[in-house]
């Protein structure tokens, strides 16, 4: 791994994993969709390529002289309508496979690329599952975690001996020093303000997003070709991760359960309203599949066959928040001058 290319380094998952390869003295290239925040890459020592991902030319440049490509840069999104399906799939499944056929075609060796572990799979009991454990029975069905999965496997594919494609599957990712809010730190964030008032009957495995980066690296020196690895750590409720975080925090948890009727009742009220005003909406009612459910995953594949290790969940958590008070304080202080 000598000449790396990294796509998605201005997300938060990304931004780590640069900031691991910088830490080994790799400076690797950068090329990102059309929409991404490009100041994010001035904290980062990266060769930033012309163009961007959806400009065939530039991706052709910048797999050149490649050895390693690390695909991390995907559309998210978990509600809209079709339009927002559209570009989803545009991006992460025609976009992945132009992305890799070049890549191929340029002479890169190894490619690894970020899968979703909600799109692999996703329990109906409290049992961690495994990466043979994806079934129609298992499936997450919305449209993000369909789209997801389509990407990963026509990623994987296109593996072949000259040209070895491995696939990372992590599952909620939060984490110190975030440039860009992510979700799972937004989360942190409204627990640690009390904004936020209820929980739900959910249960998610939690990653410190530096134990992703490490997965990401190890993938690429280790990971079987044609191969997915489930990337998490521990399994644990919601109920559980919000009074952890309050009893770091020095907060008074949330413990109110919200009736999942007052909750389908609220998003079918967001949609409509989105609707009339013809935006998509944040969040749809598909997405409440996931109440009741587990987002529980045994990583023994990726502990046994890459060496793979995570940090205490408890150390995570005190980082991040610590993490997320700084960068408020930061903020207030701009805003003041």
């Amino acid at each position: 791994m000598k000449t790396v290319l990294v796509t998605g380094a201005s997300s938060f998952l990304g931004y780590h994993v640069v900031q691991q390869l910088n830490g080994r003295g790799i400076r690797p290239r950068v090329i990102e969709l059309a929409d991404a925040r490009l100041d994010v890459l001035k904290r980062l020592d990266v060769e930033q390529c012309s163009g961007d991902l959806d400009d065939e030319p530039s991706v052709r440049a910048a797999c050149t002289g490649v050895d390693t490509l690390m695909h991390l840069a995907f559309k998210v999104s978990v509600g809209g309508g079709g339009t927002v399906i559209e570009e989803m799939r545009r991006v992460n499944v025609e976009g992945t496979r132009l992305l890799l056929r070049t890549a191929a075609a340029e002479g890169v060796r190894r490619a690894v690329v970020a899968g979703s572990a909600l799109a692999v799979a996703v329990s109906r009991e409290a049992t961690p599952l495994a990466e043979s454990d994806a079934s129609a029975e298992n499936a997450f069905d919305i449209p993000y975690a369909r789209i997801r999965r389509e990407a990963e496997l026509a990623a994987l594919a296109q593996s072949t001996p000259a040209f070895e494609v491995v696939s990372v599957c992590p599952a909620f990712t939060f984490g110190p020093d975030d440039p860009t809010g992510a979700p799972a730190n937004k989360l942190l964030q409204a627990i640690i303000t009390r904004k936020l008032r209820f929980t739900l009957p959910v249960g998610f495995g939690c990653l410190d997003v530096r134990d992703f980066a490490s997965g990401v690296l190890l993938a690429a020196e280790r990971g079987r070709p044609g191969e997915r690895y489930l990337l998490s750590g521990e399994n644990i409720t919601a109920t559980e991760l919000i009074e952890r975080v309050a009893a770091l925090a020095g907060v008074r948890p949330a413990r109110f359960t919200l009736p999942k009727v007052l909750l389908d009742a609220a998003v079918g009220a967001l949609e409509l309203i989105c609707k009339a005003r013809r935006k998509p909406a944040p969040i749809t009612r598909d997405v409440l599949q996931i109440i009741g459910r587990y987002a529980w995953y045994d990583t023994s594949k990726a502990r046994t066959q890459l060496g793979w290790t995570t940090r205490p969940l408890q150390e995570t958590l005190a980082d991040t928040i610590a993490s997320l008070r700084e960068s408020g304080v930061a903020s207030r202080q701009r805003e003041l001058e």
